[in-house]
């Protein structure tokens, strides 16, 4: 009846099981949690089966004598090992007194043969007095010399004292110039500021000129259009010439003799007068409009020339950044057995709509294609990402670079290039750290010294082996009881 409801157990959490037949065994997968079971038949008892009790208290009793024993020995274990360190101490003391010893020793050694060498030296010169013979001839000599000692001696005191005089006159001197220097590099300071706002100014006056240059070929456009207008209405003809010469000669008197003319015409023409202002409102409409569409098209012109020239001022910057890209991608591609290449794509005044387009070649039969998921596969995809950061390794500064799982979909010839491509730049000097995350890697992969593998463990079992780790248990304890448990 047991073993026929032994499957029942498994519901229960029980994962072993014993019967007097039987041995009875579940265990669960780490992964897919599948359950597997294993029956074994228990053998006949054979160890133990005719116990001596005497034997067994005779081995208990051995074992607390030896386990007494042990622990008298590790007591004096541990009194020797401080005696031990007691008497290393004692040692190192006695080692270092007598090193200062010795070097008291050799210092005395030394001041001793000096002392000697020093009592030679005048026993010498004591030696040579005395065979010169005459004691008084010679200090008469040596009085002479130290008179001629002390004449040079305040000789060279004076010297001494004219040069700290020139000296202190040339340090005077150099702290005029010194104030001087400062003075005139205070003004040219304020010299070339006035000359950077007269810059200013004159950059200024030049736009206005040019505006105003603008301005007045307008209005001779405007005058010879008036007057081709005039003349197409009317031809000068001898009478007409004579009127002109017969009108007013001012501006202001023109003015007041056309609206007086006005005023007649509308008199004998019109004989409602609101059409007359009605077409003069309009009029001065269209003249507003007019004057108003042409500041806005120089307004236009002026921004459109500012915009050349900023444009002018980071464009080459730009493209000779994207050259530099384009050789190291180009490089990188060339040694992979493929090409590629990397451009600007400019499209004028349109800056939103500017970008980089990258360009691969993955079969030597084949052209060169934007990098895009309808003509090329994710595996090379990723590829030509990971070399176009490569490319950008040396241009940009970052204190790390992070790579997550940029191998996944690569067959293992590109990922084996691609992998040797992201160490070698990657190992360059004054380079940025780069981490690259991948749950799987090739083997027999080329690393160089300046790489690091972090194996990071993870999993629902992992709480117990942590645990087990940080009381200092070594690795193997922590597999087996790992291993028990899993069991």
């Amino acid at each position: 009846e047991t073993d026929r409801r032994a499957d029942q157990l498994e519901k229960m959490g029980i994962l072993d099981f014993w019967t007097p037949a039987n041995h009875y065994s579940w265990s669960r997968s780490r992964y897919g949690q599948h359950v597997s079971a294993s029956v074994e038949p228990v053998s006949e008892s054979k160890l133990l089966s005719r116990s001596d009790n005497q034997e067994i208290d005779s081995v208990i009793s051995r074992k607390s004598e030896l386990e007494q024993i042990i622990h008298e020995l590790d007591q004096s274990v541990r009194s020797l090992q401080y005696e031990l360190s007691q008497i290393e101490n004692e040692a190192a003391k006695f080692r270092k007194q007598r090193e200062e010893i010795f070097n008291m020793a050799q210092h005395e050694k030394k001041r001793r043969k000096d002392m000697e060498s020093r009592i030679n030296q005048k026993r010498t010169r004591l030696k040579s007095i005395m065979e010169e013979g005459d004691v008084d001839a010679q200090m008469v000599i040596l009085s002479d010399q130290a008179t001629n000692l002390n004449v040079r001696r305040l000789k060279n005191a004076i010297d001494i004292k004219d040069l700290l005089v020139e000296a202190l006159s040339h340090k005077w001197s150099l702290a005029e110039k010194h104030l001087s220097a400062l003075e005139i590099e205070a003004k040219i300071r304020e010299s070339e500021l006035e000359v950077k706002q007269q810059e200013k100014f004159a950059l200024q006056a030049t736009v206005h000129l040019q505006q105003c240059t603008k301005e007045v070929e307008r209005c001779r456009e405007l005058l010879s259009e008036a007057k081709r207008h005039a003349e197409s209405m009317a031809k000068i003809t001898p009478e007409i010439q004579r009127a002109f010469l017969e009108m007013p000669a001012t501006i202001e008197e023109l003015e007041a003799a056309i609206q007086d003319n006005l005023a007649q015409a509308s008199s004998i023409l019109l004989l409602n007068q609101n059409v007359l202002a009605e077409y003069e409102m309009r009029q001065r409409k269209i003249e507003d409009l007019t004057k108003a569409l042409e500041e806005e098209e120089e307004e236009l012109m002026t921004c459109v020339s500012e915009i050349e020239t900023l444009k002018g001022s980071w464009l080459p910057t730009l493209r000779n950044l994207v050259s530099q890209i384009n050789g190291t991608f180009s490089r990188n591609f060339q040694e992979m057995a493929v090409a590629g290449e990397v451009s600007l794509d400019e499209h004028d005044m349109d800056f939103r709509a500017y970008g980089i387009v990258i360009k691969v070649k993955f079969r030597q039969s084949g052209q060169l294609q934007v990098l895009s998921a309808h003509h090329q596969s994710g595996g090379e995809r990723s590829v030509s990402t990971i070399l176009y950061l490569v490319s950008l390794q040396d241009l940009t500064n970052c204190p790390f670079r992070v790579v997550d799982e940029i191998n996944q979909g690569m067959d293992p010839i590109n990922e084996r290039k691609m992998f040797q491509q992201l160490v070698r730049a990657a190992s360059q000097p004054n380079t940025p750290q780069c981490f690259l995350l991948t749950p799987k890697l090739l083997p027999d992969l080329e690393y160089s010294e300046a790489c690091s593998i972090l194996n990071i463990m993870n999993g629902p079992w992992i709480e117990q082996p942590a645990k087990l780790w940080s009381d200092g248990d070594c690795w193997g304890t922590v597999i087996a009881q790992l291993g028990q448990t899993q069991c």
